[in-house]
């Protein structure tokens, strides 16, 4: 489908990838870029259950802009929660707009005027996160959204 502001066209694997991710539980994130003729936004990386943040922090590219999500698990103290700890299991799913400094502007532009219509598409982010640094994007930052 085209978005509608920039022309750029999302495939059908950035949808089935985010939904492989959401309701199947497969994957702890994806990473999506645009194609090298900058028509459509395509995956780019994928990283598996057993992934961490820090495998997604290196997946982004320092001089490059992407759109990612990820799937936070963390626990929440909880009285109504199973066990003596009083934790409770929860997860939440960020959509992540990735525009470093070092990146072109033409790239930052094309990234910026597509990232609405791209997150429509990818119904089910629950909390949306953008940086431009590294420091901008840690697990700490990401938690201190969840909770």
């Amino acid at each position: 489908m085209a978005n509608a502001v920039s022309g750029v066209a999302v495939s059908e694997e950035c949808v089935r990838a985010f939904q492989e991710l959401r309701a199947g539980r497969a994957h702890r994130f994806v990473v999506y870029k645009m194609d090298d003729a900058v028509q459509r936004v395509v995956v780019d990386k994928v990283g598996g259950r057993d992934a961490g943040f820090d495998d997604l922090a290196a997946a982004l590219p320092a001089d490059d802009c992407r759109y990612a999500v990820y799937d936070l698990d963390f626990t929440v103290g909880d009285a109504t929660a199973k066990g003596a700890d009083g934790e409770a299991p929860r997860s939440k799913i960020f959509f992540i707009s990735w525009s470093p400094a070092s990146a072109e502007v033409k790239s930052k532009m094309i990234y910026a005027s597509s990232n609405e219509g791209f997150k429509k598409e990818l119904d089910g982010t629950q909390i949306d996160v953008q940086a431009t640094d590294p420091s901008e994007l840690t697990l700490d930052i990401l938690k201190d959204h969840a909770t």
